[in-house]
């Protein structure tokens, strides 16, 4: 028969034992593989190729098996004896090849899987949140042994490859809430909630942890540690490794690497971010608690000086306290002991921006490189990309997608909602920014909160509305100056100068400037600025006040030392305020009739004339008409200075009626008109405001 003497001939030419071969030496190679992908933490896909690898193989392997031949005389091909059998195999190799081919496309979507987009990735297996630790013996004093292990247990995770820790602020907020575990899991979209206690008794500590699945809500794993205080750093790694084993339990190790293995460094690092967390909580300047925790920062990188982490954390408290050139050793401290930690990229960008220096971009690039789910780092990337116009002309980055992100990976962060509604309230988009109100007020009922939906309402010009969310601020916190100044600079915003004076009786810098009370506003920015020599914003209202007043050469000397043209012509642009510090450098550049003045608008302009940079048309009309004015295209300044009836949001008057680049057209109809626009826009306001406040059910 046929099939006899097809199979007849595969024996003899030993098909079937070198198919046999073939498939143990691509198990036991697969194998292999597999567990070097796992140990090494390699991507998936390598051992998938693998696997395609050996399929693909096997056909090819058992032809060359049929057709050739080990003898004594070495390889020789050989004749298949029937035809049948030639016709056979023919058949054969063709279905092989068919087969192989459908498998490799039926898998081949799993060797292109990549990092997955944060906007869509929804509840990752490998995600997880720790909440807060109970401190159980009740003193305060203790608190920071609950909230350190917490902090570190996050960073600690969060240095794995491929797992997502939920940030710290909305991991906090959520027991501040009284969610439970699962009703955590479902708002952080995690999938396992780690939670605990601390109780320390003189010398000892008793930590217990429980990690729950986010799905059933029952406990995946949980111990009890009773340990001397010494051995925490000893608890924190054995908690850790527990916990990535059950997250993990297709990689047969996992090596976790804590921020310090010195037991007296961790134990003041556990007490500084303490201080820390407390002053970034209330999102207030507290100097004296911001300076105890770099004290003891300080002192920790003195007990481990080879621990990259406890630099790097030095250098972003010295940074939040605004000591930006004390901060440069300590963070390249840590980028010489270990330069591969988001953590410490993520601080280098801080450091590279604060000083106005190239570098920060490609450093938060590094960051979300080593981690993707770095919140920080991708909000301090969004919003770096945004005042990148380099990066928008590009199209490298874009903001409110990275914005987006980093509200997906902190969503019950006020200050990531706060983020994303200033970036669509700058660039124009109102209706989106009413739905960051909307999800601020589910969320949120406080303070804090009221203040940053009255700047939201005040971004697209419902300034009535504004005022009465912000009184709302005040009314819960009556002693907080921020309320009262921000209340202050509404009113003078809308022409109420009376009640402006009312509630700020000694008006700061920014209420002045609204006012346009410039000679009062020189001499209390004066003041500020020998106690703060480096606050760009009160330099900038100081230099605008020159100019107001004529005083040109004062504002170049304020203005143009601070190597504002180096920054923003280079696309470092730290702040908006650096922007509008170097328009202002500019008009009194070319009041006073220096040459380069012109050489600086016209690259400005060339910069900055982006349609995809800051959307708001008011804005963009405010910005070019000025540029247009100092060029000395007056027709074009015109064209683009009445564009700014388009906008919702109000001008302020001093840049349309004091900079020097618009006092030039006083008598044209177009800014006559603006002029009339704007005046009308403050009076509908100021009518409306009583019923708004009404309405709201506050009033003054």
């Amino acid at each position: 028969m046929a099939g006899g003497s097809l199979f007849a001939e595969l024996r003899e030419r030993k098909v079937p034992q070198a198919a046999a071969i073939y498939v143990a030496v691509a198990w036991g190679v697969t194998e292999i593989v597999v567990t070097v992908v796992e140990q090494l933490f390699l991507p998936q896909w390598v051992a998938t190729i693998a696997v395609i690898g050996f399929v693909v193989g096997f056909p090819v392997a058992m032809f060359l098996a049929w057709t050739f031949d080990i003898t004594s005389e070495g390889i020789q091909r050989t004749e298949i004896k029937s035809r049948r059998g030639q016709a056979s195999i023919a058949l054969a190799l063709v279905l092989l090849i068919v087969g192989t081919g459908s498998l490799f496309l039926f898998i081949r979507p799993s060797t292109q899987t990549a990092e997955p987009d944060l906007a869509e990735v929804g509840v990752l297996p490998n995600s997880i949140a720790v909440l807060p630790f109970e401190t159980a013996s009740g003193s305060e004093d203790d608190t920071y042994i609950s909230e350190g292990l917490c902090d570190e247990l996050r960073d600690q995770l969060g240095r794995v490859a491929g797992v997502r820790i939920a940030a710290r602020s909305s991991s906090v907020a959520a027991v501040t809430r009284g969610l439970d575990a699962l009703a955590a899991s479902e708002k952080l979209q995690v999938a396992y909630v780690v939670e605990g206690s601390v109780r320390r008794q003189r010398n000892r500590l008793r930590v217990s942890v429980q990690l729950i699945d986010g799905q059933s809500g029952l406990s995946a794993w949980s111990d009890t540690f009773d340990r001397g205080v010494d051995e925490l750093l000893a608890v924190q790694q054995t908690v850790a490794e527990n916990i990535l084993r059950h997250v993990l339990p297709d990689v047969h190790s996992v090596a976790t690497e804590p921020a310090t293995r010195n037991t007296d460094a961790n134990e003041l690092m556990l007490l500084a971010q303490h201080y820390e967390n407390q002053v970034r909580a209330r999102a207030v300047r507290d100097d004296a608690t911001l300076r105890k925790a770099v004290d003891l920062y300080r002192q920790a990188t003195e007990a481990d000086p080879q621990a990259a982490l406890t630099h790097s954390r030095l250098a972003r408290a010295l940074l939040y306290l605004g000591e930006v050139t004390a901060a440069e050793a300590p963070i390249f401290t840590a980028m010489t002991l270990d330069p591969n930690l988001s953590e410490v990229q993520n601080t280098l960008g801080e450091f590279y921006w604060a000083r106005g220096l190239p570098g920060d971009l490609a450093a938060y690039e590094r960051a979300l490189e080593l981690n993707p789910y770095n919140a920080d780092a991708l909000h301090n990337y969004a919003h770096r990309t945004w005042l990148s116009v380099e990066a928008h002309r590009k199209g490298e980055a874009n903001p409110e997608q990275l914005f987006r992100r980093a509200l997906e990976l902190d969503p019950l962060s006020l200050a990531r909602h706060a983020a994303l509604g200033d970036y669509l309230g700058k660039d124009g988009y109102t209706e989106e920014v009413l739905t960051v109100i909307d999800n601020i007020q589910s969320l949120f009922d406080n303070a804090e909160a009221y203040r940053v939906i009255g700047w939201l309402y005040e971004l697209i010009g419902q300034l009535d509305v504004a005022i009465a969310w912000t009184i709302k601020a005040l009314d819960i916190e009556p002693d907080n100056p921020d309320h009262t100044a921000k209340l202050a600079d509404l009113y003078a915003l809308i022409g109420d100068a009376e009640t402006a004076l009312q509630l700020n009786p000694y008006p700061d810098p920014g209420v002045l400037f609204q006012l346009r009370r410039y000679d009062e506003l020189i001499d209390a920015a004066q003041m500020r600025m020998i106690e703060e020599p480096n606050d760009a914003g009160i330099r900038y209202l100081l230099g605008f006040a020159y100019v107001a007043v004529g005083e040109y050469q004062l504002a170049i000397h304020v203005l143009g030392s601070t190597g504002l043209p180096d920054t923003v012509l280079q696309d470092r642009l730290r702040t908006v305020m650096e922007g509008e510090a170097f328009r202002t450098l500019v008009n009194a550049m070319s009041a006073s009739d220096i040459p380069e003045a012109v050489e600086l608008g016209q690259t400005l302009g060339r910069r900055f004339e982006s349609e995809g940079w800051w959307g708001d048309i008011g804005w963009i009309g405010l910005f070019r008409s000025c540029n247009f004015s100092i060029l000395g295209k007056d027709d074009e300044a015109m064209q683009w200075l009445s564009r700014i009836k388009e906008s919702p949001r109000l001008r302020p008057d001093p840049y349309l009626r004091d900079a020097w680049c618009f006092k030039r057209f006083a008598d044209h109809p177009v800014y006559q008109d603006v002029i009339r626009q704007q005046d009308e826009q403050r009076a509908a306001l100021r009518k409306r405001l009583p019923k708004t406040l009404e309405t709201f059910g506050v009033s003054l």
